[in-house]
Order: structure tokens, then C-alpha cells, then sequence
């Protein structure tokens, strides 16, 4: 078994408090454990490379509206790849950074593996058995799937496997009508897709002022449609190749049906407790399975602490 003073699992907002740590316990013994790229949600497949594909968007939708002025300007081509490939490559770069300098560092031992509680305050990683009284729990998040009848075996991508694509579907559905769905819609839209968001809310952007939802629903409206208050309850795979979602209006029942070559599941985040195993360490988590902290971000397991999307607070 290896001892350490303190076990940090992930490499995203874990990150912010290494330094700190070090400089006032310059010879502490830690662990940084994390199975998948380092850098944490944010970096490699949430808000950094988002804005990176929101950046080119911006520009074309300038352009378009540069006649207003009295500039004629005319897009003759946009090289989907092109951008995909821009947005993969400095994210790649900031990863191998992070890896070479977790690896590299002489006061850490970093652990590219999955872990999961054994027991209070011992973990499994790997082959190895670590143990420490002091354990930051920074395990991210996952995309919410939900259970609609054909979509497993439609296919469909999410805000992880979004940024792996090599073409721009001509149609895509959005099922999910918030942050991420406003996002990657008007990415799309601006790539030249017909896109279609399909949210359960009433609202459009649920989380603003209804004044805001309003004007963004009417803004971005003009360049894709917005279908709030229905549920998809089902996807059906075409002969052709093509997905036809189908949805319900939650007030009507009435439904509709919207074919499309691609959707994009947003629908929000669930936890990875189910890798960590809490419950093994007496870690308690709600019913949906985010870890439960009091108002220190402190698990009900004393010295365990559970920050960024762990917690679910952020979500």
C-alpha cells in the first residue's frame, strides 16, 4: 500500500489548490490520480473548447451582417475540418503541457488511472492500493443521457464525442434546451447545418431571466429553429442513414417529427459516482448521486472534500 498526505482524483479545478498546498507544505507526499486527459472537463472537452469553436462562428455571423455598413463581403468557403482541427490542436498542446508537468513534477506521483473507494480513505487505482487522511474529490461529471426509446441504437453525439467530428452534418437535432444547446447551435448554424434545438422547458435558456430567454430565443431563432416545452420520446433510424426524432409537446400531446443526420444530446451532467464508489469510503450522496458537502465543500467523511462538478453545484 502507498501512503500519502493528501490524494487528489482529477486535474481539472483540483489543479488551483496545488500550488497553495505546496508552498505552505512544501514536503508533503501527493498523489494526483485522473483517467482521462489531464486538465479536467473544462479544458478538454467543455467551456475552453466551446468558445474556441464559438470564436470562428462569431466571425462568419459578422460577416454576414457586414452589409448594414455598406461592406459587401462574400464567404466563399468554411473549412469545417479546418476549424475542428484548429480546436483539437491547442487543446492538445494545453494537455501535453499539464501531462509533462504532472509527470515531471518531483513532489507528485500522477497516477493516469481510474479509482475507485475500498474502503475510508483507501482507494484502488490500478494494480495499486493507496491510502491517505486527507483526499480531494474533483471527479468531474458526465453527459446526461436519457432514456429515449431508440436512441441508443440511432446513435447520437454529445458534448464529448462533438468535438471528434470531421464533417458538418447537413441536420442536426439538439435535444436539450440550455447552455450547451444555445452553444453548439449557433456553432452549427453558423457552419451552414439546419439546426434543430428540442427542449423540455417552457423557456428557452432556463437558467436566465425570462426577459433574456426571450431575446435570445427571438435572436437566435432567425437562424435556427427552437422548439421549447417537448419532450423527445422517441428516434427512429432511417433506411437511409438518417435519424427522425420524435417529440411531444408537454401541454398538447401533439407530436412532431424532425429528421435530421445527426443529434446532439445536452441535456445536461450527471456524476461519475458510479466509478468512484462513495459509498465504499461512507461518503453519502443525494438520490441523483452528486456528492453531498457542507458549506467548507466537506463530504459527510471527514478531511474529504469534493469540489468542482463532483458536488453537482455547478452543474
Amino acid at each position: 500500500m502507498e501512503n500519502y498526505d493528501l490524494i487528489i482524483i482529477g486535474t481539472g479545478s483540483a489543479m488551483n489548490y496545488i500550488n497553495p498546498i505546496f508552498d505552505s507544505k512544501p514536503k508533503m507526499r501527493v498523489a494526483v490520480i485522473d483517467k482521462d486527459e489531464p486538465g479536467g472537463i473544462c479544458l478538454t472537452r467543455g467551456c475552453i473548447p466551446s468558445k474556441i469553436l464559438l470564436y470562428p462562428a462569431e466571425l462568419i455571423k459578422e460577416i454576414e451582417t457586414a452589409s448594414i455598413f455598406g461592406i459587401n463581403l462574400e464567404i466563399k468557403d468554411i473549412d469545417f475540418l479546418a476549424i475542428m482541427e484548429r480546436m483539437r490542436r491547442k487543446i492538445g498542446e494545453d494537455i501535453e503541457a499539464i501531462r509533462k508537468s504532472l509527470a515531471d513534477d518531483p513532489y507528485l506521483d500522477y497516477y493516469h488511472e481510474s479509482a475507485e473507494f475500498i474502503s475510508p480513505y483507501t482507494l484502488k487505482v490500478g494494480e495499486k492500493t493507496l491510502h491517505s487522511d486527507m483526499i480531494f474529490l474533483c471527479t468531474g461529471s458526465k453527459p446526461a443521457i436519457p432514456p429515449i426509446k431508440g436512441l441508443e441504437e440511432a446513435g447520437y453525439l454529445t458534448s464529448d464525442t462533438v468535438l471528434k467530428l470531421m464533417e458538418c452534418p447537413k441536420k442536426l437535432a439538439i435535444l436539450g434546451g440550455s447552455f450547451i444547446a444555445a452553444e453548439y447551435g449557433h456553432f452549427f448554424s453558423a457552419m451552414g447545418a439546419s439546426v434543430t434545438v428540442i427542449g423540455r422547458n417552457s423557456q428557452f435558456l432556463p437558467q436566465e431571466e425570462p426577459e433574456i430567454s426571450r431575446f435570445a430565443s427571438m435572436k437566435m431563432s432567425e437562424y435556427m429553429q427552437i422548439i421549447t416545452n417537448h419532450e423527445a420520446i422517441e428516434v427512429r433510424k432511417e433506411d437511409n442513414g438518417q435519424k427522425t426524432v420524435v417529440a411531444r409537446d408537454r401541454n398538447s400531446g401533439n407530436e412532431v417529427k424532425i429528421t435530421v443526420d445527426e443529434i446532439l444530446v445536452a441535456t445536461g451532467r450527471a456524476p461519475n459516482t458510479d466509478i468512484l464508489h462513495p459509498e465504499r469510503a461512507g461518503i453519502k450522496t443525494d438520490t441523483q448521486g452528486w456528492i453531498l458537502v457542507d458549506e467548507f465543500l466537506e463530504t459527510s467523511q471527514p478531511n474529504i472534500w469534493a469540489f468542482g462538478d463532483a458536488n453537482g453545484n455547478t452543474c
